[in-house]
């Protein structure tokens, strides 16, 4: 029906919800009314009691449609009125329940379906972060499974594997990166675990002071990088005691002090694309391990004597010779009988020589050596082979105001110097040597004389021209 207007405010005037309740009773009025009275003396048996309650009922039942059809919408009723509810929340109104409404609602209702019930979800015995062994029981090309025990499976990304996949029935040990609770799984990393193993172990080495031992995997700008299950950068000055070829060390095991260990800020590790800082030094280690060789080294020489031992480095006074954890030097004059303008044209680094003991200065931590003494005399050796008035072919290798020497080449001796004096050089007279002879020059001499004691042979270019 179309809603009308309902003024509360006027005097006198009744609202629709009390005329509906007017006419529903003067509605069952009617009916009582229209009803026959009941005789006091007679009890009317079932049948009539039964037509009766049903001529009532429909009554009712057509008063409450009337009740129903006039019933105003919520917003119609005035706030005042406490008796009437809007539709939605209270029922309409009904008439006595009857027998059947009573049984209805002592009835238990039967609750409807719970499809959304949780499921229990599985108990984690391990948190991210923890390290936890494991068995390798599938390989696939969908991903790798392990068996944590007690009924604890687990999956490793491939991309957590360093190296090749594992085979089946090895033993792993992961890092647990999180829980997958639809399968009640762990996502595991190897990879992780050993870095955590790793890092444990080189900070415990920091705190320490004691010395690790890694693999030098590249040379990278100012140093080098050594694998100490992580990446750590050794810087080139503090690679060993003495400047040298750096990069000889990549692919061998150093022993190192970690002289830094830290964990980046997130914008410095994003840059550095790394989470830790790690810096090793190993020269301060080759010093401590030198210093002991070199005390018990020196402790055992004697000079006189003959040790083999291997060009370390070069200088421009001689060359240094490694006996084993000891360094000694052999000066220039003392590397070759002939005259030696400079070490590397006698020995290179990396040669094994032999040397005699000249000198030992514990104090000081010197050791003199020299690998002439070590060497058979040449002078011997070529007076076994030539004798005085043989022709002898050599290289001139300097001059002096007195005359040019010529180096002596030949099997069966080491190469050595003789001297041919300004007067043997030209039947003219010669102002200086460099008027007939230069230096690298190929001539043939012959000999005037050998004398081994005095390490001395004498040689004549003008007799040989003759």
């Amino acid at each position: 029906m179309d809603d009308q207007p309902v003024n509360v405010n006027d005097e006198g005037s009744s609202s629709p919800a009390e005329d509906a309740v007017t006419a529903s009773t003067d509605a069952v009025e009617s009916v009582d009314a229209a009803m026959p009275a009941p005789e006091p003396a007679v009890e009317p048996g079932p049948s009539e009691r039964g037509t009766q309650d049903v001529a009532v009922a429909a009554e009712v039942a057509a008063a409450e449609a009337e009740v129903t059809a006039i019933e105003p919408e919520p917003s119609d009723l005035p706030e005042s009125t406490p008796d009437v509810q809007p539709e939605h929340d209270t029922p309409p109104l009904r008439p006595e329940s009857s027998s059947e409404d009573a049984t209805a609602a002592a009835e238990p209702a039967t609750p409807a379906p719970d499809d959304a019930t949780p499921v229990e979800e599985p108990v984690f015995k391990y948190q991210p972060g923890d390290i936890v062994p494991g068995t390798i029981t599938a390989v696939g090309a969908n991903g790798i499974e392990a068996d944590l025990g007690d009924g604890a499976l687990a999956v490793i990304p491939r991309a957590e594997i360093d190296g090749d996949d594992p085979e089946v029935g090895a033993a792993i040990e992961g890092s647990v990166i999180r829980h997958q609770a639809g399968t009640g799984r762990y996502v595991i990393s190897p990879k992780r675990a050993s870095r955590a193993r790793a890092w444990t172990r080189i900070v415990a080495a920091f705190e320490s002071g004691e010395p690790i031992t890694g693999r030098v995997k590249e040379a990278t700008k100012g140093g080098l990088i050594v694998d100490l299950g992580m990446r750590a950068f050794l810087p080139e000055s503090l690679v060993d005691v003495r400047k040298g070829n750096s990069r000889a060390l990549i692919g061998t095991d150093v022993t190192v002090k970690v002289i830094e260990c830290e964990k980046l800020s997130g914008e410095v590790a994003a840059a550095e694309r790394r989470s830790e800082k790690i810096v090793v030094n190993r020269r301060v280690v080759v010093e401590v391990e030198r210093r002991a060789a070199k005390a018990q080294l020196m402790a055992d020489l004697n000079v006189g004597d003959r040790r083999t031992g291997r060009v370390s480095a070069l200088t421009d006074f001689g060359a240094f010779v490694d006996l084993g954890g000891v360094e000694g030097l052999v000066h220039v004059t003392e590397l070759a009988h002939r005259q030696v303008a400079k070490a590397s044209d006698v020995v290179k680094v990396g040669d094994q020589i032999d040397v005699v003991i000249l000198e030992v200065r514990p104090d000081k931590g010197k050791i003199s050596l020299s690998r002439k003494a070590a060497l058979a005399n040449p002078w011997t050796q070529f007076q076994a082979v030539h004798k005085a008035g043989d022709l002898v072919f050599g290289t001139v290798s300097g001059l002096a105001a007195f005359g040019a020497f010529v180096t002596i080449e030949g099997e069966g001796f080491e190469p050595l110097e003789g001297l041919v004096h300004i007067s043997e050089l030209s039947r003219f007279r010669v102002e200086t040597p460099a008027d007939v002879v230069a230096v690298g020059e190929g001539v043939w001499t012959q000999i005037l004389a050998i004398e081994p004691d005095k390490r001395r042979v004498s040689l004549s270019l003008r007799r040989a021209l003759e």
